[in-house]
Formats: C-alpha cells, structure tokens, sequence
C-alpha cells in the first residue's frame, strides 16, 4: 500500500495540531478525511502513529513521532523541488546547453548569445558541435537543451521548430571558368575534379545530388568539416556542393571562393531546431523565438544562396 501526498499533509497537519478537528480546519476538508489518512498511514507502516482519546485529541505515539519528523523532511524537501523547478522554468538565467549540427552557427549563434546576455546577464552557455546523429542523441539523452539541426526522419521525441530552407549551390574559386557563370547546372558539375564533404547523412546527401548529372564522378578529395572543404576550393583542385554559407567568403587559408546557385535541381536541406516536446523554460524559449526572428531577417537570409528557380 502507498500512501498520497495528500495524505501525507493531512497526517502531518494531525501531528501537528493534536487533533483531528482542527487538522481538518487547517487543511479545509472534513474530519473523516484527516481520521482516514490515519488510518491509511498506520496501515501502510505497520504500526500506531496516535492514540486517539475523546474530547483531548490525539497524542502521537514515539513511532508517530518518528514517523512525523520523516514526512515533514520529506514534504520540506517535495515542496524545495517545486520551487526549485518553478524558478528554472520561469527564470532567465542559468545555463543553456545547445548542440548544433551547422557549420555556419559560428557566424550567429555569438551575435544571439550576447543578444541575450546584454538583457539577462546571468544567463550562461554551452555550445557543443556535433554531426546530425550525435545532436540528435545529447538532446534525448539530456545533455542539451535545444539543438540546430537537419530534420531526415520524424522522431516523436523531438519537437521540431524549421527555420531557413538552404538550396543546394555549387562553391567555385574565384579564379574558376564556373566562378563567372550566374547559375550552373548538376550536368556542369559533374565534369569538374570534385571535393566531397565527408559527415554522416551529408556524403549520401550530396553524391545523390551529383549522381543527377548522369556521368561518373571524379572525386579528388573529402573532407570531414566544411571549413576544409571551403579552403580545398579555394586552392583550386576541386569544386564542391554545399547549402549555407558564412558571411565571409574568405577561407582560413586567405582564399576567395564563390557560391554559385544550381537551376536544375530542387535539392536542398532545413535548418532546424530541436527541442523536448511538452512544457519548455523560459530560457530555452527565449533561444528558439531569437533564432526565429534572426532567420526571418535578412541575416539570415544571407546565409543561404536563393533557388534561382
């Protein structure tokens, strides 16, 4: 047998007042439901908490003195939990741990994060990079907050927030006969040395786009992270596929690069955001509605290369 947390306060407001009635009064419900809790909580312990004398109350036994002193620790301690959980819910402060699969969160999660601490001062950060399974699995797992991400499969623990659709675009060196050219076809592509971005889900992602162009493809380098990939084009070996680009086109190496749209396909990805479904904090609020205003705006529109068609 369990016994309620109600039932619970009701012995613990008996214990208190000695006595049934003016439990009752306290906790604004009838005697018979205070006599009832006693009756509930020496049976499920095993033993007399009060004894009961008529017209003098009740007296707890040194058991029920025992037993009183656990439950008011353990409602103490229930009703410290609510607290502490209601003010992680509606305070904006704490920490706020954000997974992000994209390459191109450097170039505004910073502008959002000091957004936000020039208005909360005591809000904290974790950033932590990932590809689009290990995001995935820190946000199920607890370890983050909300992630940036590229939806492929619906997941019903994950709420799903879109915020900017990417178009597929060609990356050139500036110095590349393609560089010079408004738009570009896959077909085009497909007959140029080729640089591969190498992560989970991108490599198949962007071979099925390739494989459009009907030809066999020569892929002279792959690369893990998309800043490697951005500074091989720009030396000239290769060119590449990719969906958002930074507001500076000048690589890590100093090279100058292009983005040049692609007419001939519909391919492209959505940026998300990843959050537990259900109840959110008012941080984690706070975070999602500043990327959604951020994207709508043209910085963020920046980030992509528009579908010319």
């Amino acid at each position: 047998m369990s016994l309620s947390l109600r039932a619970m306060r009701y012995v613990q407001a008996a214990l208190r007042t000695g006595s049934i009635t003016g439990a009752a009064d306290a906790m604004h419900v009838t005697p018979s439901a205070i006599a009832s809790a006693l009756d509930q909580a020496e049976a499920t312990f095993g033993m007399a908490l009060v004894t009961r004398a008529r017209a003098k109350g009740i007296f707890p036994t040194k058991a029920g003195r025992d037993v009183g002193r656990r439950i008011e620790d353990l409602l103490e301690r229930y009703d410290t939990l609510l607290t502490g959980v209601s003010d992680l819910q509606s305070n904006l402060s704490g920490n706020l741990s954000v997974g992000y699969n994209a390459p191109v969160a450097p170039s505004f999660l910073p502008r959002l994060a000091a957004q936000m601490v020039a208005v909360h001062p005591d809000i904290t950060f974790t950033f932590n990079e990932g590809d689009n399974i290990s995001v995935q699995k820190g946000l199920l797992d607890g370890e983050f907050d909300v992630i940036l991400f590229v939806e492929e499969f619906p997941n019903p623990q994950i709420e799903v927030q879109p915020l900017i659709f990417a178009p597929t675009y060609c990356l050139c060196s500036s110095n590349h006969t393609l560089a010079q050219l408004d738009s570009l076809t896959v077909s085009q592509i497909v007959r140029e040395p080729l640089i591969l971005l190498d992560r989970p889900a991108a490599r198949g992602y962007y071979l099925e786009v390739l494989e459009q162009g009907g030809e066999d493809l020569r892929i002279v380098a792959t690369a893990n992270s998309t800043e490697m990939v951005r500074s091989l084009v720009a030396s000239d070996i290769g060119i590449s596929l990719l969906n958002m680009r930074p507001p500076d086109m000048l690589t890590y190496a100093g090279g100058n690069i292009r983005c040049v749209p692609i007419t001939d396909s519909l391919s492209g990805i959505t940026l998300s955001l990843g959050f537990a479904p259900g109840p959110r904090r008012k941080l984690v609020q706070m975070f999602i509605e500043s990327c959604g205003e951020f994207f709508a705006g043209p910085l963020g529109a920046h980030l992509i290369v528009p579908d010319l068609q």
